[in-house]
């Protein structure tokens, strides 16, 4: 990474800083809570969810995180080995998270290019969906996108079927290493050799990591059904970028609906509570309008927000952790930030991390040394900031060649 963008980054994220610490402030923006899912995927029906673990249990390999990138994993993992003794446990419901809330959109690459190993993103996630038999509602043409709740839930039975145990309703809250990880929950204990953590922008939150992934919140909005006229005049994919107020992606999603999203916002301590401000759907409504004047009659249906895990250069990483000296390199790994781009890729990531965890190294940028971000309130103020100069168009981050 070049000096100038590390010199640019930390002189940033320390601008202001005292301002945010004075008089309790880091107090007041600290908050535990977590954004329910409210998205359109999940609001035309949830799938039935397992049980969630009790007592004491082992496995040969523990998975965190119910979103594409721990599924794909599990999925990669029994495919290699059969037999193998997979326990992927989840805090609330598989897709929840970052999956169950994004676009759907499916698309080769990163948020910053075609860097090695995901050229083929796309082709690997539709050869997963052809030889598991997932029902998503994928449309190939003309812009490759499914829903990404049925996703998952649809990976989330091919493991079933291939013999790993799924436990929904398990929150980690603690992680306990040592030669043999134990997962500890509320009422539950988990041990294994290894571990895999794939909680993408929850991951800070479990001491994975904290110095490069950090949970950044996006929203996003559906319209009612539209006539098939008005519908006629939209693209299938729609990207704007480049405004004063902000940019916009989106598509076109079953039930003849335009759904579309925008923003993006760090809240102190790797906040992972996103009330859904009110100005967020306003400015974007305008700004659809403004864009494709023929819906701005159309009030949002769905509206709903939530976290995606990003890094300082917008690009994913891999990583692995606890090892002791002369104990070997560690045995928990970890995978995501995808920056909104997480559907292909983070089914890409559990290939990776499958193969990573059997000692075949994942491509080198993936295990790239990153800018280690600051504590707080440093943190807050330099992500928000960074955010804001880029949306406003002064600051562009370099592109992966």
């Amino acid at each position: 990474m070049d000096q100038t963008r590390r010199t640019f980054f930390k002189t940033t994220a320390a601008l202001g800083a005292g301002a945010a610490w004075l008089g309790g402030t880091h107090l007041y923006l600290k908050d535990d809570r977590w954004t329910p899912n409210r998205s359109f995927w999940v609001s035309r029906g949830r799938a039935a969810v397992n049980a969630p673990l009790r007592g004491t249990a082992a496995a040969d390999v523990a998975i965190v995180g119910g979103g594409v990138t721990g599924l794909s994993t599990a999925l990669h993992l029994l495919t290699r080995h059969p037999g193998l003794k997979v326990a992927l446990l989840e805090a609330e419901y598989v897709g929840y998270g970052a999956t169950g809330r994004s676009g759907g959109v499916l698309g080769d690459g990163t948020e910053m290019g075609t860097p090695q190993g995901t050229d083929d993103n796309v082709a690997h996630v539709m050869a997963i969906i052809e030889n598991h038999a997932i029902a998503c509602d994928l449309e190939k043409e003309p812009a490759t996108q499914l829903d990404p709740y049925r996703y998952a839930v649809g990976l989330k039975g091919a493991i079933e079927r291939l013999g790993a145990r799924v436990f929904e309703g398990s929150r980690v809250t603690a992680i306990r290493r040592g030669p043999v990880v134990e997962l500890v929950g509320d009422g539950f204990s988990l041990q294994a050799p290894r571990l895999v953590v794939a909680t993408n922008g929850y991951t800070p939150r479990l001491g994975i990591a904290p110095e490069r992934i950090f949970p950044v919140h996006t929203g996003a909005a559906v319209t009612p059904p539209l006539p098939e006229a008005t519908l006629r005049d939209i693209p299938d994919s729609i990207l704007v970028h480049t405004s004063p107020e902000m940019y916009m992606w989106g598509r076109k999603v079953p039930g003849g609906r335009v759904l579309v999203g925008a923003g993006a916002k760090y809240f102190y301590s790797d906040g992972l509570y996103h009330s859904g401000e009110k100005w967020l759907f306003t400015a974007l409504h305008r700004f659809m309008a403004r864009t494709f004047p023929i819906l701005a009659p159309y009030r949002f249906e769905h509206a709903w927000t939530g976290p995606m895990g990003a890094t300082s250069d917008q690009e994913p990483v891999i990583g692995r952790l606890g090892g002791r000296l002369g104990q070997g390199e560690g045995n928990i790994y970890y995978g995501g930030a995808y920056s909104g781009h997480g559907i292909a890729m983070g089914t890409k990531m559990g290939s990776f991390l499958a193969a990573f965890l059997e000692g075949e190294q994942p491509p080198a940028w993936l295990l790239r040394k990153t800018i280690d971000m600051p504590p707080e309130p440093l943190r807050y103020i330099g992500v928000n900031l960074v955010i804001n100069m880029m949306n406003l168009g002064l600051y562009h981050m370099p592109q992966h060649r």
